[in-house]
């Protein structure tokens, strides 16, 4: 006979504090599962709560189209939806999607991240997680909307919802679902991201470590604030004029730019294939196209690509961020800063004031971002490389990044992997040596310290640069690997092509990746070109013969110095480190101990 609510309820609690203790989880679960588990129907579900979460329906939806969600799955499942509530302020809604039966689970859990302001639900995941026998799960953050910052006005315990809290009250209940469907408690817990779904990947493994087992971080903005002011150094530079205004410099400036990079430095990895696989090994000068040079650019338009390429620097010269690199120029997006109310945002949550004319604030690169970092870094910023927890607990992280990206600086990426070899080096020196070795750190410490604890580092956590890759996918190079970045075709999600596939052999048996195979498809589906990805600071190498739109045609090597610096104190080994991956290390070390404040 089945159970009533109230014996059902009191059988989830016992049944799931059973299962939270046997796997040492500490998720503080309330509500768990019952021990007659396999007798459970969909429908049971909705009894099941966590510390803040409650199940408003749960029912079971067949292969098709799903209502309200734009999707059609491929299989039947059971359609959880429920709401978090962290504080009185908070509406996290969400939905868990589970195989029918547990012969059709794979024993995986697959938690989805979501870029920009997020605001909805990402079925698209769902209904590829649930085909591929995932439990899956996603939410809309906090609130509803898209990308603009009207949600951010007065309402702070709903940008800590979206900034740190949304993913783990989700998490939680999507095992807590999953133990009390199948009697059984999730065997893998797996999150995806890219961009702010990258900075959510990235603050998972710093602040609740044993969470997850495998997480892939795509284009992180973990350095949440300072990327923040990027966007708006990019609006202040493409359309310096007024919101949505006139761009800078035309679509097709742009473009003929990048084919100028194109042609002097294409070839320069050994390899004219219409793609730089480091920009870092292009020496093109913009100023041979400005008016001392062949005139194609204005005196304005050549200040308008040098400061692109420079990053944000405040009103007295001090560079804060790095910016946008050679070859990325017909993918930068001018309308990017207004189209994500990004001003209204800091105006909203630093100032508390409706409108914030930030093209116009005195101080913007000075005073108002000192201010926005000091505010918003405690709900948003993820830049710590202290990732000891996430280590002892057995985690892997996979971090991927697209040189052409010009939304969040490719560099950033690099620079958080110098941070985790040199935390590797100070992790147990006192707090007062650690501070005076960060202090005086240069790019030859860095790369120095990355030559020789980098394969300590891989042990956990592989960084995979991607040529010609725009921000989350896109521009002209092979990007379809999942993870955040575009999908491949389901043929293709396997370890070999695919990230989040990769991922689940390093986690379950020990296999790390040594190389990922990105593709690029045509407007069918069909195969243009694959190329491997190698762990940083390994490059895919021509290896002399076969096409090279084969992965088969390249190995992955170590670089060669691209150039010889003038510097003494700069690196000319493979790792090619600079000033900016040193303002990128040094600003996640120096917040090593960032953890979230109380939920």
């Amino acid at each position: 006979m089945p159970l009533d609510a109230v014996s059902r309820r009191i059988a989830v609690r016992a049944f799931l504090a059973r299962s939270a203790r046997s796997a040492g989880c500490g998720l503080g679960l309330i509500a768990l599962g019952g021990a007659a588990q396999a007798a459970w129907q969909c429908t049971d579900l909705v009894v099941v709560t966590t510390e803040d979460a409650t199940i408003t329906s749960a029912a079971v939806v067949p292969p098709g189209p799903v209502a309200g969600a734009n999707v059609n799955a491929d299989v039947g499942f059971c359609r959880v939806q429920g709401v978090a509530r962290p504080s009185a302020d908070s509406e996290i809604k969400f939905e868990v999607w589970l195989p029918e039966t547990a012969a059709a689970w794979t024993g995986r859990l697959k938690v989805n991240g979501t870029g920009g302001y997020a605001g909805a639900v990402p079925f698209t995941r769902l209904a590829q997680d649930i085909g591929d026998g995932f439990v899956t799960a996603g939410s809309n953050m906090g609130h509803d909307g898209g990308e603009n910052a009207s949600w951010t006005l007065g309402r702070p315990e709903k940008v800590k919802d979206w900034g740190l809290r949304a993913h783990y009250s989700v998490t939680t209940a999507a095992k807590a679902v999953s133990a009390a469907l199948y009697g059984r408690p999730v065997q893998h817990a797996y999150f995806e991201g890219c961009s702010n779904g990258g900075r959510q990947a990235l603050m998972m493994a710093q602040n609740y470590p044993q969470l997850f087992d495998g997480i892939v971080a795509g284009a992180p903005s973990n350095f949440y604030p300072d990327l923040l002011m990027w966007l708006l150094w990019t609006g202040k530079q493409l359309t310096p004029s007024a919101p949505f205004g006139p761009p800078a410099v035309s679509e097709a400036k742009r473009q003929a730019v990048t084919a100028r990079v194109l042609a002097a430095c294409d070839a320069q990895d050994g390899l004219a294939d219409g793609q730089l696989t480091s920009p870092r090994a292009c020496n093109f000068d913009i100023e041979t196209l400005g008016p001392a040079g062949d005139g194609t650019l204005s005196a304005q338009e050549l200040a308008v690509f040098q400061a692109m390429y420079e990053g944000t620097t405040s009103e007295t010269g001090e560079r804060k961020y790095t910016g946008a690199k050679l070859g990325s120029e017909a993918d930068w997006s001018p309308l990017f800063a207004d189209n994500g109310g990004y001003g209204n945002f800091i105006g909203h949550y630093v100032y508390g004031v409706p409108t914030f004319d930030w093209r116009n604030a005195p101080g913007l690169f000075s005073t108002v971002y000192a201010d926005a970092k000091a505010a918003l870094t405690p709900v948003t910023a993820a830049p710590s490389p202290d990732l000891r927890a996430f280590r002892a607990h057995g985690g892997k992280l996979i971090q991927v990044h697209g040189w052409n990206d010009s939304v969040v600086a490719p560099d950033g990426s690099i620079g958080y992997f110098h941070a985790l070899t040199q935390f590797e080096k100070i992790e147990r020196l006192p707090t007062r040596l650690q501070d005076a070795v960060i202090d005086r750190l240069s790019p030859l410490d860095l790369a120095v310290t990355s030559l020789v604890l980098g394969d300590r580092v891989r042990q956990f956590h592989r960084l995979f640069m991607m040529p010609a890759v725009g921000h989350c996918g896109g521009s002209t190079g092979p990007s379809a690997i999942g993870g955040g970045m575009p999908e491949p075709p389901k043929a293709l999600r396997k370890p070999e092509t695919h990230v989040v596939s990769a991922l689940m052999k390093w986690v379950e048996q020990g296999v790390a990746p040594e190389k990922i195979v990105a593709t690029r498809l045509d407007a069918n589906g069909n195969i243009l070109r694959q190329r491997p990805l190698c762990p940083y600071p390994e490059q895919a190498v021509y290896i002399g013969k076969g096409s090279v739109d084969r992965a088969d045609s390249f190995a992955c090597r170590l670089p060669l110095p691209a150039r010889r610096s003038q510097r003494p104190d700069e690196w000319t080994g493979p790792f090619d480190v600079n000033d900016g991956d040193l303002l990128h290390a040094r600003n996640a070390l120096t917040q090593r101990k960032l953890l979230l404040p109380d939920r």
